[in-house]
C-alpha cells in the first residue's frame, strides 16, 4: 500500500514541473518510450531535475491550437487533473485559468492559477504555448496547497507530410517540504501519461473540426 501511494504521488507531482529554456541547458536522455523521448537536466538553485519531452505527431496546426486553448478540456488529457476552468479570457490567444490536481492520501491536493498565451510564427508556422503562474489572482483554499512558481512551454514545429515535431519542457519549485530525490525518482511518468493522452485527443472530432482565425495550417 505504501509503495502504491508513493508511486502515485510521483506520477501526480510530475505534471507540476515548470518549463525552462532548452537552449541554455544540457539535456540527458532518460527514456525513449512509445515514440516519446524524455530528457532531464539540472536546474540552478535546486536539486530537482528539469524535464523535456519530444515526439512527432500527425495533426494540423488548427487542431493543435484548438486542443491547447480549450481550458475546460484539459481534464480529458492532463494527468490527475480534477478541475480546469477559465478565470479570465483576455482574447483567443490569452487566458487566465485555475487548475486543481489530485494528490493521493496522505498528501493534500495542489492547485495552480495560471496565465497562458499562444502564438504562431508566421514564417515557419511553428505554434507556441507559454504558461506561467500568477498565484495571487485567486484566493487560496483551505486544505489545498497552492503551487506558486510554474511555467510550461510547448513548441509545435511542422516538418513534412502533415507531421509535427513537439517539444514540451518542464521544471519546478514545488510547494511544501518534498524531498528532491522523491520527485526525481519517477519524475517522467506523469507527463508521459499526459503526452500519450494528448496525442490521442488530437483525433477527437471536436478539435479536428475547429477553425481558429489566428492559426494557419502548414501546407
Amino acid at each position: 500500500m505504501k509503495n502504491h501511494l508513493f508511486h502515485s504521488f510521483l506520477l501526480v507531482f510530475t505534471f507540476l514541473l515548470v518549463a525552462t529554456n532548452s537552449n541554455a541547458q544540457e539535456w540527458k536522455l532518460k527514456r525513449d518510450k512509445g515514440g516519446i523521448k524524455v530528457y532531464v537536466s539540472d536546474q540552478p538553485g535546486t536539486d530537482i531535475k528539469a524535464l523535456k519531452f519530444t515526439t512527432t505527431i500527425e495533426a494540423s496546426m488548427q487542431t493543435i491550437a484548438a486542443l491547447m486553448t480549450h481550458v475546460e478540456g484539459f481534464d480529458e488529457w492532463v494527468y490527475a487533473s480534477l478541475e480546469s476552468r477559465t478565470i479570465k479570457r483576455v482574447s483567443d490567444t490569452e487566458v487566465y485559468y485555475y487548475a486543481l490536481v489530485d494528490f493521493p492520501w496522505p498528501f493534500d491536493n495542489r492547485d495552480l492559477v495560471l496565465h497562458s498565451t499562444v502564438w504562431q510564427d508566421k514564417k515557419t508556422l511553428a505554434f507556441y504555448s507559454k504558461t506561467i503562474s500568477c498565484p495571487e489572482m485567486e484566493k487560496e483554499k483551505d486544505g489545498i496547497v497552492r503551487i506558486k512558481k510554474t511555467t510550461i512551454d510547448w513548441k509545435f514545429t511542422p516538418i513534412e507530410n502533415g507531421k509535427v515535431n513537439v517539444d514540451y519542457i518542464l521544471s519546478s519549485d514545488p510547494a511544501g517540504n518534498i524531498p528532491a530525490w522523491m520527485i526525481n525518482l519517477a519524475a517522467d511518468q506523469g507527463p508521459l501519461q499526459s503526452m500519450i493522452k494528448f496525442k490521442e485527443m488530437l483525433e477527437n472530432e471536436k478539435y479536428k473540426n475547429k477553425k481558429l482565425a489566428f492559426v494557419t495550417n502548414a501546407k
